[in-house]
């Protein structure tokens, strides 16, 4: 059985505020209504957050276009990333998402951590396309090299 309901609060994978969604009774009852995320779908409740409705999804395209300029910088930086390895050229370890995060910052990009979707951790040297989710709708994809550290 599902409840009818509209949003008071943005709920991540539901819907912006004023969104009216269809869920679950148990996630209804025991998530959305005590948390003040939701309540019951009303004509008076839907004209008090239609308002609320039309800035949010304003914000939303503002950000988007933000996130899609910002995207544009992205694509056309790729970073290089210096790692110890042995004699075959195997890596000690291997380059993740945090790694990529800070050649990134250091490059002038400020991307977090959490925005770095790369699969598995990179274990050999070469150059790889790290995906970097700026936004739920844009993505831009981050070149990187890993380079083996000169030995003196």
């Amino acid at each position: 059985m599902s409840k009818q309901l509209i949003l008071m609060k943005d709920v991540e994978g539901l819907g912006i505020v004023g969104d009216v969604v269809s869920v679950a009774d148990g996630y209804c009852r025991n998530y959305l209504i005590p948390q003040g995320l939701a309540q019951p779908v009303t004509d008076k409740m839907i004209e008090k957050l239609a308002d609320a409705r039309a800035q949010r999804q304003a914000e939303l395209l503002e950000e988007k276009a933000k996130a899609e300029s910002f995207a544009q910088k992205v694509e056309s930086t790729s970073v290089s990333i210096t790692v110890k390895t042995s004699g075959e050229g195997r890596l000690y370890g291997s380059v993740g998402s945090s790694e990529i995060a800070e050649a990134a910052n250091k490059a002038g990009l400020n991307i977090d951590e959490k925005m770095v979707h790369i699969g598995a951790p990179y274990r050999q040297l070469g150059e790889y396309k790290a995906r970097i989710r700026l936004h739920p709708e844009v993505t831009a994809d981050l070149g990187v090299a890993i380079v083996a550290e000169e030995e003196d």
